[in-house]
């Protein structure tokens, strides 16, 4: 089966001794690619070492702490962006996030630095990946009036209607490694076309493991929607990887 992990973090310091090691796991595995998002300047920046090393396998898709997000970060990161434009994927993860932000003002906040991020989507013609943690229904409302590119909805976790908006939309969703222990992912995995479907680890978080999560658990993503939409493991993995493939016009 060939794999492929969407949306993962590998320059974070979790895989900093073995990094090298993990890769050669995910290769093994028989992943053919995947997305890893930076989420700052300085992830940024070691991000562009870790492509480079790993051209054609890694790719880069650059984005923010989005909870933690200050309006000089979101700068520097667009300049990093459009400096280096020809050399990512995508922009994002960007978003919302209301799990961590539970004050009204400091949701609101975020809107602008959001638009942001949109707007240059938009002038790089790239497509977006969005952070949308317990906000999934005012990430949408906002995307569908201002972006008309390609929208990937990273680890997806909205309630039954946001997934039919998704799914309306003709957007993108991924589900991770770990999406089965989700009542909300089952059924996003369920009322979305698989057509619509990737898969990520997000490692090093949302383990289906006792252990650190690492692309080449992205199988375990692979048995759950095979469990789920009662289909051979073969095509799971070949439409899944297919739609990374699409969306992120590899």
């Amino acid at each position: 089966m060939e794999l492929f992990d969407a949306h993962t973090h590998i320059d974070m310091k979790h895989f900093k001794n073995d990094i090298e090691k993990v890769i050669q796991r995910a290769k093994d595995a028989g992943l053919v690619g995947m997305v890893t998002s930076s989420i700052g300047t300085a992830s940024f920046r070691r991000t562009l070492g870790i492509v480079k090393k790993h051209e054609g396998f890694i790719h880069h898709s650059p984005g923010c702490s989005v909870s933690q997000l200050t309006s000089d970060e979101a700068e520097k990161i667009a300049a990093l962006i459009r400096k280096y434009s020809k050399e990512i994927v995508a922009v994002g993860e960007v978003g919302l996030d209301y799990y961590w932000v539970k004050d009204s003002r400091g949701r609101k906040n975020q809107e602008p630095l959001f638009q942001m991020f949109i707007e240059l989507a938009t002038e790089l013609s790239l497509p977006i990946v969005i952070h949308s943690r317990k906000a999934e229904t005012e990430a949408i409302d906002i995307l569908e009036k201002c972006f008309s590119g390609d929208v990937l909805m990273h680890c997806f976790d909205g309630p039954l209607e946001a997934a039919k908006r998704v799914a309306d939309n003709g957007w993108y969703i991924t589900l991770p490694a770990n999406f089965s222990k989700y009542r909300n992912r089952r059924d996003a995995a369920e009322i979305i076309p698989l057509e619509q479907i990737l898969l990520e680890t997000d490692g090093p978080y949302l383990s289906p493991t006792p252990d650190r999560n690492e692309p080449a658990n992205i199988i375990y993503g692979v048995e759950s929607l095979c469990e789920i939409l009662d289909l051979p493991d073969e095509e799971v993995a070949r439409s899944t990887t297919s739609n990374a493939i699409q969306f992120y016009r590899l």
